[in-house]
């Protein structure tokens, strides 16, 4: 496939963010075309098997969004021998390479954003919106703190 799968929220079904996750993660791993070892790694680790994967030119990407792309997850390109290239999130940025697909997945996991969690269920705005909420807000806490509690000296 020449360009990067689109998210879809699943044959416009409204699903939740687990939902659409998994359905993109399925769909990677039935490709014919894609590294098993690499997709089955990625799937493996549990701080990527919550992002939205896609693929191009068998290239692994990673989306904290589902909706479009987030594109500040490094994503895993091939080389020849079977090896691995870690770049990213832009195509500039050498992360590392690698011998394994385990040791690609590693890289990504070592390069994701600070406070990366779950894809949301939307685009990128949606992502830029609850990245400025204080998480303490996103988190349902109800408990009010004093502006003095708020100043770090």
């Amino acid at each position: 496939m020449g360009s990067i799968d689109e998210p879809s929220a699943s044959d416009g079904v409204e699903t939740g963010q687990s939902d659409v996750v998994e359905a993109a993660w399925q769909r990677l791993l039935h490709r014919e075309d894609m590294d098993m070892r690499l997709v089955g790694a990625a799937y493996a680790e549990p701080l990527l098997r919550q992002l939205h994967p896609s693929s191009s030119h068998q290239d692994l990407h990673f989306s904290r969004c589902t909706g479009d792309w987030s594109w500040d997850v490094p994503f895993v390109m091939h080389l020849p021998g079977g090896r691995y290239l870690v770049v990213g999130p832009s195509r500039s940025q050498i992360v590392g390479e690698a011998d394994t697909a385990e040791e690609a997945v590693a890289l990504v996991v070592d390069g994701l954003p600070p406070g990366c969690g779950p894809a949301v269920v939307g685009r990128r705005e949606e992502l830029d919106r609850l990245d400025t909420v204080p998480s303490n807000q996103i988190l349902g806490d109800d408990t009010q703190r004093s502006p003095a509690s708020d100043q770090t000296g």
